[in-house]
């Protein structure tokens, strides 16, 4: 089982233990979900509140929320890391706008959501888009007419706007509306309470032999057999798979939460990214903390050198600080370095398997994978209810390659 995270989150802190076992003996279920991360546990949300479909979920960790989503950050975000514009670019008009409109669909159903559960840590925001390089100027302007276009609630600003209204240092930004953060284990096991009360069936413990799936069938690496009549891969960022592997990157990522502070650090408390690549990225949480990440690299494995891993958290506080006029103060509290996935033509990679029909897969690769599992999540379950969906064609796995 390959290890995702290095360090300490402040998630660790905040997650229920649920009363879980491994699987023991042979399953027979309707639908198999391979992976109890924010995908998997959207997927079984999604499908046991407007199915009738008996369900079981299998993670290979202890409890759920344990791999990738333990370094989610909690950004919520319509925008991709790809621009809209830039999307309109490569793959058209009609596919580019279909994705955001996808993007803010699922935006909208995931702040609904967050409505209705009782202590909600999903709190609806707005995010500053910055371009923190000057030759990023005319790509936000051009984002802007985009967007705008696109039906999102954008404004312009200029530097001196910027810095007089949020104490940021940029050539420009965008500020958006209708994003949201999210304390990402908490949501996930609040919509667990709820999957388990409609009768999902969770098993914790149980790695899978994924090599081993056929049509109806997969085994555990203990021997023991599922039957299925759906399989939906959820596995976050644990495992390559070979049918969309040249599509695919695993990068390194750094990410630290502050100690509480005891004031508002930033008007608003936006979120905060950059144009540039890798970008900065800050918000806060309900609890007066400051998350903070960025400096992204290209490896595909995990950073065990205290000297650069101390290195790293000094660079990304020092970013903070040449962000800000006057920066708020970090104390760090947790810090770590993950993994994470980009596809090269940065789209998501969800739908149904082009050479088994009855598989799926949520692979929410990119920046955006909350909204993306949302969105995969609905896909499925058009699919599964064998109704058109209007945005399978853009995520499917076996699209045309750029």
């Amino acid at each position: 089982m390959r290890k995702l995270i290095k360090g300490n989150t402040y998630w660790d802190e905040v997650g229920e233990d649920f009363e879980l076992h491994p699987v023991e003996k042979d399953l027979d279920t309707d639908i198999l979900i391979i992976g109890a991360g924010m995908s998997g546990t959207l997927a079984a949300h999604v499908l046991s509140k407007e199915t009738s479909f008996k369900i079981a979920m299998v993670d290979a960790m202890e409890d759920v929320a344990m791999g990738s989503s333990r370094a989610n950050t909690g950004l919520l975000q319509v925008s991709s890391d790809t621009m809209l514009h830039e999307f309109i670019e490569t793959i058209g008009e009609k596919k580019g706008r279909g994705f955001y409109r996808m993007c803010q669909e699922a935006m909208e159903d995931l702040i609904s959501l967050g409505k209705s559960l009782p202590g909600s840590t999903l709190r609806s925001r707005k995010s500053l888009y910055c371009a923190t390089q000057e030759a990023d100027v005319e790509k936000i302007k051009k984002e802007y007419d985009a967007l705008t276009e696109q039906g999102m609630s954008v404004t312009y600003l200029e530097p001196e706007d910027v810095l007089n209204h949020y104490g940021v240092r940029c050539y420009g930004a965008l500020l958006i509306l209708g994003d949201a953060d999210v304390n990402p284990v908490v949501f996930i096991d609040q919509l667990t309470k709820g999957n388990l009360s409609r009768g999902v069936k969770i098993y914790n413990k149980t790695e899978m032999d994924l090599d081993s799936a056929t049509k109806n069938e997969i085994k555990t690496k203990t021997g023991h057999r599922i039957i299925f009549k759906h399989l939906i891969f959820a596995t976050g960022y644990a495992k390559k798979f070979e049918e969309v592997e040249d599509l695919i990157q695993i990068n390194r990522t750094y990410a630290f939460t502050t100690k509480p502070v005891k004031e508002e650090p930033w008007p608003e408390e936006v979120m905060i990214w950059e144009t540039k690549s890798p970008y900065l990225y800050l918000r806060t949480t309900q609890d007066q903390k400051i998350v903070v990440g960025g400096r992204d690299e290209e490896v595909d494995g995990l950073m065990d050198e205290k000297d650069h891993i101390d290195k790293v958290f000094e660079k990304l506080k020092k970013d903070v600080d040449n962000l800000f006029v006057n920066p708020p103060k970090l104390n760090i509290d947790h810090r770590y370095n993950a993994l994470f996935g980009t596809v090269k033509d940065g789209l998501p990679l969800m739908g149904r398997d082009p050479d088994v029909p009855n598989h799926y897969y949520i692979l929410g690769y990119e920046g955006n994978g909350t909204c993306y599992s949302m969105a995969g999540a609905k896909i499925i379950l058009n699919l599964l209810q064998e109704r058109e969906d209007p945005y399978e064609e853009i995520v499917r796995l076996n699209r045309k390659r750029l």
